[in-house]
């Protein structure tokens, strides 16, 4: 034991002492910083994009500006609300008006649940200027001035030379240079290019499809065109389409007597629907966001059980093979028993393993403590839920033992190559089995109890992540105590066999064992 104790202490600095470990580490919180920081700073970088409208009919110009502006005005909505969040404080009741407290809740809370209502009802109030005048009393002294989102889509002049009344083949064929990048258009003084044209031709209104008339395909270019090379960006598109389609139907109310108003005081109108779970104390069954993050938590553990594992036993593997190529192994064995060195390596990289998830986690706390925004206030609950729950005795037990399962194979083809090159003929194998309850992870969480994740936890390969992603919705105890023994049993037997395996393909050297001859190991006696 004291040998295993010295070879694991010797493992884990070595190991600590890499620059792949530090990466390993650090890798982590450059990404959590990039999530939050460069996507405020990717967003705000959006250049402003021109298009060109060209209305044919003479009818959906209007409709098609008003589906610009409240796409802009959607999006300084939901800025505020963002704003807003991370930037209140408990108001003095003599410096608000009453009820402005429950306006703001109310505003947050219609933002989450139906935002075409909530911006409707933020159009009709006044917007922007009478959301802050309504939200000052409520929002930290040093809080900054909001800064709405500049304007994305922008109207640009048709190009000298282009008749807007041809054929909308014509004028497309005209406007293709522009279209293609290969000539730009004059924008305020400056050249610029064009990202979108939006042609709506004379005749457009007999595309329109009605309820009752026999559905057909549309022909191509039938109905409003809109070109583009981007064809990712579809918020320009998606709004024209919303506006014109409500145009349209305010047209189809009006010549059937119907107020608009009305229709849309309807569709406005809704019933909250309160989710309750059973399992739950009486009178504590409300289903809360902690209740969600719970459900949903192991997700997030199977993720970090796979990105520790495969980091660690690839840790393994390659310090194995280094040391045998550099013939360390032999001197390392003049001293202890193969058993001995084998046990060694794994207890010491299992446990800069676990330093690694300790020093994220540890991240992770320290972000959402210094960093005191809606998204990290929303991490920080879901830090809470962790810690409080049940689920982080689950995670440590399944870790270990997922690690202690694939570990000991992993072991055993890093003592049967000689080069990284030659093990991944035989890692390649275990990969894909690696990758199976990854992309499951999803599936199971929504049929935690279903048959497929039943039958996946009784196999001792999948059942550390299976279990685990299972583990908030309650598995019916035989299948936690008989996964359990199996589980452990197969550990027991991996690492037996690893055992032979690498005790007598240690030393080995030459080209990597066919499978009869890992056979003939495994059945050896000695």
């Amino acid at each position: 034991m004291r040998m295993i104790l010295l070879i694991a202490l010797r493992e884990y600095a070595e190991n600590v002492k890499t620059k792949g470990f530090w990466a390993g580490i650090l890798l982590f919180p450059v990404i959590l910083v990039a999530v939050f920081f460069f996507q405020t700073l990717l967003s705000q970088s959006t250049p402003t994009r021109h298009y060109l409208l060209i209305d044919q009919s003479g009818q959906y110009a209007e409709a098609v500006a008003a589906g610009i502006r409240q796409e802009q005005q959607r999006r300084i909505f939901q800025e505020f609300i963002n704003y807003v969040v991370e930037n209140r404080r408990d108001a003095n009741p003599e410096q608000t008006s009453a009820g402005a407290g429950d306006q703001i809740d109310r505003m947050i809370d219609d933002a989450g649940t139906d935002e075409v209502a909530a911006l409707d009802e933020w159009l009709a109030r006044g917007g922007l200027e009478f959301a802050l005048g309504m939200a000052a009393p409520y929002l930290r002294e040093n809080a900054p001035p909001f800064q709405a989102p500049r304007e994305q889509f922008l109207p640009a002049a048709l190009p000298a030379g282009i008749d807007p009344q041809a054929r909308p083949d014509v004028i497309v064929d005209q406007l293709r240079p522009w279209l293609s990048g290969e000539r730009l258009l004059e924008v305020e003084g400056e050249p610029g290019p064009l990202f979108a044209l939006i042609l709506i031709p004379a005749d457009v209104n007999g595309s329109i499809q009605r309820p009752g008339a026999a559905l057909t395909p549309p022909a191509a270019g039938s109905g409003i065109q809109y070109w583009a090379r981007n064809l990712t960006d579809t918020r320009l598109p998606a709004a024209i389409e919303r506006s014109i389609n409500a145009s349209i139907r305010a047209n189809e109310f009006a010549a059937r007597n119907v107020d608009i108003r009305v229709v849309r005081e309807v569709q406005r109108t809704r019933l909250p629907m309160s989710r309750l779970d059973p399992s739950k104390a009486q009178g504590e069954e409300a289903v809360s966001v902690a209740d969600t993050f719970r459900q949903w938590a192991p997700v997030g553990f199977v993720y970090l059980m796979f990105i520790s594992l495969m980091q660690s036993v690839q840790y393994l593997l390659s310090n194995t093979i280094e040391e045998k190529s550099n013939r360390i192994i032999e001197v390392l064995l003049a001293s202890v028993t193969p058993l001995e060195l084998m046990m060694g390596k794994l207890v010491g990289i299992g446990l800069s393993g676990i330093t690694t998830i300790a020093a994220w986690l540890g991240t992770f706390f320290l972000f959402i403590a210094f960093y005191p925004t809606s998204e990290a206030e929303l991490l920080a609950q879901f830090f809470q839920v962790l810690l409080s729950s049940d689920l982080i005795p689950w995670f440590v037990f399944y870790f270990l033992a997922g690690y202690a399962l694939y570990a000991g194979i992993f072991l055993a083809i890093g003592s049967l190559c000689n080069t990284l090159k030659e093990a991944q003929s035989l890692m390649m194998p275990m990969m894909m089995v690696l990758i199976v309850p990854l992309v499951t992870m999803t599936f199971i969480a929504q049929d935690p109890n279903g048959p497929v994740a039943r039958i996946m936890s009784w196999i001792p390969l999948f059942t550390p992540f299976t279990m685990m992603n299972r583990a908030a919705a309650q598995p019916p105890l035989i299948d936690v105590v008989g996964t359990t023994g199996m589980l452990l049993l197969s550990i027991l037997l991996v690492l037996w066999l690893s055992g032979k395996i690498f005790r007598q393909g240690v030393l080995r050297t030459g080209q990597p064992p066919r499978i009869v001859e890992i056979i003939r190991m495994l059945r050896h006696k000695h």
